[in-house]
């Protein structure tokens, strides 16, 4: 095959490709062409199906587990109206940052869109970041019956991954922290997957306390500044 005729096939396929875009997301591939029926990604169409079948009892159990009694009352409408219009019109697979003083509403807002999302048939995954780099870290042990990959392959391929309080130590992260971090949020942007993170750092003071790289993925983020006195403090 001559070179010519290896630019002409790349060329067909880039359009091929192109126009056979899910018709929900528009980045994953369709499972359904010229049916006329649901063209979507194999990802939406099981997002639709789980949909059909979720029963309340079995979403307010998932939510529970994500989110623990404190938050599971947490719904989009106790969200600032502006707040709230951002994430209900948020493009599919945009990232969110969330960051500001605590207490500001924060997890409160994550534990509402992790109830949305739960219900719209979205699997749904939380973390606290610094948990869960002493729980990889812990792979580590003799005893261990799991690997690093067991633990952060999952958060790769989630629907939508939500990561509270990023970045809550003083001074430069660890490099293993750097490292876990940058693989999760690098393979799911280029996965089209969105991630939510909150944090009580700006996206330069994470870029300081971890890396450029990270910064200028959280920099194509919707970003939200929560702002404000302390709820917490308030409601003691």
């Amino acid at each position: 095959m001559d070179m010519e005729t290896k630019k002409l096939e790349k060329a067909s396929l880039s359009v091929n490709l192109s126009g056979n875009r899910c018709e929900r997301c528009s980045y994953g591939l369709k499972l359904r062409d010229n049916t006329g029926v649901r063209a979507w990604c194999k990802r939406c169409i099981d997002v639709w199906q789980r949909r059909q079948v979720l029963t309340d009892a079995a979403a307010e159990r998932r939510i529970l587990k994500q989110v623990g009694s404190l938050y599971l009352d947490a719904k989009l409408d106790d969200l600032d109206d502006q707040v709230r219009d951002k994430l209900l019109v948020l493009e599919s697979g945009r990232d969110v940052f969330m960051f500001g003083p605590v207490g500001t509403g924060k997890t409160h807002a994550m534990a509402a869109m992790i109830r949305h999302y739960t219900y719209e048939g979205f699997q749904v995954e939380r973390i606290n970041f610094d948990d869960f780099c002493v729980q990889v870290r812990s792979t580590m042990l003799p005893a261990s019956k799991k690997t690093e990959w067991d633990l952060i392959e999952p958060l790769k391929q989630v629907d939508k991954l939500f990561i509270d309080d990023l970045g809550l130590r003083g001074k430069q992260e660890t490099d293993f922290s750097y490292v876990t971090l940058y693989s999760i949020l690098n393979k799911r942007q280029e996965r089209r997957l969105p991630t939510f993170i909150s944090s009580n750092k700006s996206i330069e003071q994470l870029g300081q306390s971890f890396d450029a790289r990270v910064a200028s993925r959280l920099r194509t983020a919707l970003v939200i500044e929560f702002t404000g006195e302390d709820r917490r403090q308030r409601q003691a």
